[in-house]
């Protein structure tokens, strides 16, 4: 397997009052909605900063073309946390040479613990990735996504790479529950509160599958992106 660990060492919002994610009660205007949104999140956010990559550089052969770059949705400390054992994560892939990217899950020791290769879209846009991993609580794990840009897979010069840090923690009770609940947009303030970068991130993609919430989700998610500084590719559309 090859580790492209040492390319990036060690690695992933803001929210408003949760009533903004119901559309019957927007009293409230929508830039303040979403500016409450960010400073909630970014209250709870650790700012724990870490070695990282939010945004890919240069390859040889010129992998990707047009000035987007890689990028990793994280935050500007390059660690964001979660509580659940299996996350997901994000991802913009722009317009490129690669068929092919690669996810890979490390321990804090760089030992890969979950790899996995997905196949791009033709079309730049930003990808949910869930590899097969069982985080524990009270870890810091590593992730990375490679674009697999040159036809020698083997040729770490023809890749492009981003990451950053999972630190996994241990929610309280309350907050388990909360997390578990039906509701999305309750689900989505207690991410928030926690300071559950990747939570928050899965939970608004998910309201935006959702015709009732999917404009206000799409405004949050934009909001909250560009307020961690990648507000370049907030527009992007998801893709599976």
């Amino acid at each position: 397997m090859r580790s492209y660990l040492a390319l990036v060492p060690v690695v992933t919002f803001f929210l408003l009052p949760l009533s903004s994610l119901s559309l019957a009660q927007g009293t409230t205007p929508v830039v303040s909605q979403h500016s409450s949104l960010v400073a909630r999140l970014r209250v709870n956010l650790p700012n724990r900063g870490v070695p990282g990559s939010r945004f890919g550089g240069a390859s040889r052969g010129a992998c990707v073309s047009g000035s987007e770059r890689l990028t990793a949705l994280l935050p500007d400390t390059h660690l964001g946390q979660t509580a659940v054992a299996t996350p997901t994560l994000f991802v913009f892939v722009p317009k490129s040479k690669a068929s092919r990217g690669e996810v890979v899950i490390a321990d804090a020791e760089h030992r890969p613990l979950a790899t996995m290769v997905v196949d791009l879209p033709t079309e730049p846009g930003i990808l949910a990735l869930k590899p097969n991993v069982q985080l524990q609580p009270g870890q810091d794990y590593r992730w990375t996504f490679t674009l697999l840009c040159g036809a020698d897979d083997d040729d770490p010069s023809a890749f492009i790479t981003v990451g950053g840090v999972i630190s996994r923690v241990r929610p309280a009770t309350d907050l388990a529950k909360q997390l578990q609940g039906k509701s999305a947009s309750d689900r989505l303030g207690a991410a928030v509160d926690a300071g559950l970068w990747y939570e928050t991130l899965a939970i608004l993609a998910e309201l935006q599958r959702n015709e009732s919430t999917r404009n206000l989700a799409r405004s949050e998610w934009v909001a909250v992106l560009s307020a961690v500084g990648l507000g370049s590719i907030a527009q992007a559309p998801l893709v599976q």
